[in-house]
Formats: structure tokens, C-alpha cells, sequence
């Protein structure tokens, strides 16, 4: 009896061996190599943007600049930008994105690229804003010669009300107050 539940328990533990080693060749699968990481939407990174200019259908145009380090509203209003909306839209140069299509495959006007929704500059970088994709939602985002589809984060941001762009009176007082020594 003794005999025959050790045998069992081998036959089963050279089974779990078995199965294990054919995981690991599966998820593994020599010879194979990982896809090449995708670049990023542009050759810029967050941290050297230092302009921002949106135009809008429909709605004011903005534009921001960096000086010391803060962001500040420009166009349509002048002030101290609000961090929280701002922040993000820098972080779009360094999205990576999935899949892409040459402008000449695509009919520009029917995906909304031809004339864009919005314009976005980061510099002096375009971006054209056109539609989100029907099947999951992505936007369609042309730069250049090249249609991305990307995760829809910054069309609802920079549709928003450019009131909402200005910092509260109240951070604006914090952030420009002399500091004490």
C-alpha cells in the first residue's frame, strides 16, 4: 500500500515537473525575440517644453509659457496656470502609442484629422486631434506623416473651460508669496 501511494506521488510530481517545463518553453519560446519598444510621439521631452498653444473649434484659443519654472497662462487670459490641468499635457511627448498608420492610408476628414477637432503645439510640435476610435475608444492623434492611436486623456482636458486653466486666486497668492528665511 505504502509502495503504491509513493509511486503514485512520483508519477504525479514528474507530471507537475512535465507540466511546469512546458510552461516555461511556452512563455519563453526560444529563438524568439520581444517586440522592439514602441518610440515615443515625439523626440522631446516633457521637460524641455516651455510653450503650449491650443486651438480649439469653437473655443478660445490658449497658450502657455514656462518662466521659473511655473507655468503661466498667456492667451486667452494672463496668470498663473493651475498645476493640476497643466501637468499633464507635457507628459503627451513622451506617450507611446499603438497602433500607427501612414496619413496616406487614411481618409483624414471621416477619422476628423482633415480639419482637426484641436491643434496642439508643445513647442513648436504639432499634434492634431481627430476623433476616438469606435472599437475602443483611443483618439486619433496625427503628427506629421503619421496617425497614432492613443489613449484619450487629453482631448476632454483641453476642451475644458480655459477659465479653469488660471490658478485660484488663493495658489496663486501661495505660490508667488515671498518666502521667509
Amino acid at each position: 500500500m505504502v509502495d503504491a501511494l509513493t509511486r503514485r506521488y512520483g508519477i504525479n510530481l514528474g507530471l507537475l515537473g512535465l507540466a511546469s517545463a512546458l510552461a516555461v518553453l511556452a512563455l519563453l519560446e526560444p529563438g524568439r525575440e520581444p517586440p522592439p519598444a514602441l518610440p515615443p510621439l515625439l523626440d522631446l521631452t516633457p521637460e524641455r517644453i516651455d510653450h503650449i498653444a491650443v486651438e480649439r473649434s469653437g473655443q478660445d484659443r490658449l497658450a502657455f509659457e514656462q518662466r521659473e519654472g511655473q507655468w503661466w497662462m498667456t492667451v486667452p487670459e494672463r496668470g498663473l496656470a493651475n498645476p493640476v490641468l497643466i501637468r499633464p499635457i507635457p507628459q503627451l511627448a513622451k506617450m507611446r502609442c499603438a497602433p500607427s498608420y501612414a496619413v496616406a492610408q487614411l481618409n483624414l476628414p471621416r477619422l476628423r484629422l482633415d480639419p482637426p477637432r484641436l491643434r496642439l503645439w508643445l513647442n513648436e510640435r504639432e499634434i492634431h486631434f481627430g476623433d476616438t476610435a469606435p472599437t475602443d475608444g483611443q483618439r486619433y492623434l496625427r503628427i506629421g506623416g503619421t496617425v497614432h492611436l492613443c489613449p484619450d486623456r487629453w482631448y476632454p482636458l483641453l476642451t475644458s473651460a480655459a477659465a479653469g486653466f488660471l490658478a485660484a486666486p488663493i495658489e496663486s497668492a501661495i505660490l508667488n508669496a515671498p518666502t521667509r528665511d
